[in-house]
């Protein structure tokens, strides 16, 4: 009797209670409140309770029902069956990790029986260990880290009979071209390939450009050159003896063309010819030529689809010969020419499509910029940033982007 009243007590006494809330735990059972949010998905989370309270930990069991590294070893879903052959996206990280611009890999069921297991997860953009498990890295520039090499810009302009009035606005308004560019604060050099003189059919650029007597500047080199109609690319070329001593060779390089007809030299043969001479290896073309019919510009020789070729191929500006304005060209042509020369070198080649440019102000509030207010050069691997996109009180900049090297 006694033996069966103690067999009965000892039955009777509640079993340990896990409950999902924070009430009723016994107290030598701890409370998981930092497991991930989507600890829900897992389902084999189990807690093991030993004798001593402070050995209490957590045993994580790959699921088989996600495609993450639930039990962080390093791999997804192994040893988990499958159909041979089928296919699925994985991520060998936990799920909690997985952010932007990380991607999903693939994994292929392997085996040849009814059921396989999981081959390996390859194409997953996974956490980056030296961006503090962030899937993207960032790069904080403040303003004074801006690169802003020196500018050398070289004009070449028509002289031919039908170009008289053209003469005469470039004549007129280089000085503000060249205003616009002293405003930027950039170290630049312009160099004239152009008859000079006060004649018709001649330019003469005077101060603060320009010379007296339409001479030169320690910023402006006129090279008197009589220019026809289509032999513009090919003087550009055969006078670099006179003109290259002023260019710098760490300079950003440009031309404008100002015709109203079609060059005799193709833009791929001007192309393989200017990147053969040193520090050309890279230059913007902008135009200002003819690219509509004579029934807008009657005065118009020919379309000059070779330079416009050259501008689209560089990124350059394009403005019509028969414009009436040419002040504004020339305002705008400067202002391209300042928003090329912001920029910002990255220390790893990016994913352009990953890449996002935020303002910071100096109490820390950031705000992404759109992609019109900057441009990534592939090869140069650096962000060019259009000074009149940041806000007033832009203070530096923070870029984000994926390394190429760390994106299969």
């Amino acid at each position: 009797m006694l033996l069966a009243g103690l067999a009965l007590a000892a039955c009777s006494q509640a079993p340990t209670q896990f409950a999902t809330g924070d009430g009723g735990l016994p107290a030598d059972v701890p409370v998981f409140d930092d497991l991930p949010t989507d600890a829900a998905r897992r389902q084999d989370v189990m807690v093991v309770r030993r004798d001593a309270p402070s050995e209490a930990d957590v045993e994580l069991r790959e699921s088989c029902e996600t495609p993450f590294d639930d039990n962080g070893d390093g791999r997804a879903n192994e040893n988990c069956a499958c159909l041979p052959g089928s296919e699925q996206m994985c991520f060998q990280r936990p799920g909690e990790l997985f952010r932007e611009p990380c991607r999903m890999g693939r994994q292929r069921c392997e085996g040849m029986g009814e059921l396989g297991r999981w081959g390996d997860c390859t194409g997953a953009w996974l956490p980056l260990p030296e961006a503090e498990q962030q899937c993207a890295l960032t790069e904080g520039f403040n303003n004074a880290t801006a690169v802003r090499p020196p500018v050398d810009i070289v004009w070449f302009v028509d002289n031919s009979g039908s170009m008289i009035e053209e003469n005469r606005y470039v004549s007129m308004n280089l000085n503000t071209f060249a205003s616009a560019m002293e405003a930027s604060g950039l170290d630049y050099r312009v160099i004239m390939v152009a008859r000079r003189g006060t004649g018709t059919l001649q330019v003469c650029v005077p101060p603060p450009l320009g010379g007296p007597a339409c001479g030169d500047s320690p910023r402006f080199r006129h090279v008197d050159q009589q220019v026809e109609s289509t032999d513009g690319l090919q003087l550009v070329l055969s006078t670099r003896p006179r003109w290259i001593d002023f260019v710098r060779l760490q300079s950003l390089k440009f031309f404008v063309a100002v015709t109203d007809d079609e060059s005799a030299m193709s833009a791929d043969t001007f192309e393989r010819l200017i990147r053969a001479e040193p520090a050309f290896e890279r230059f913007t073309f902008h135009s200002i030529v003819g690219y509509n019919d004579r029934t807008d510009c009657p005065s118009l020789a020919r379309v000059g689809a070779t330079y416009l070729t050259l501008s689209d191929r560089t990124g350059g500006e394009r403005a019509r010969v028969c414009a009436m304005d040419w002040s504004m060209i020339f305002r705008s042509f400067a202002d391209a020419i300042v928003r090329r020369t912001n920029f910002w070198q990255l220390t790893r080649t990016a994913r352009p499509e990953t890449l996002q440019v935020w303002s910071v102000t100096n109490d820390g509030r950031r705000t992404l910029l759109p992609m019109s207010a900057w441009a990534y050069d592939v090869m140069a691997n650096r962000v060019t940033v259009n000074p009149a996109m940041l806000p007033r009180d832009n203070a530096g900049l923070e870029i984000t982007y994926r390394p190429i090297d760390a994106s299969p």
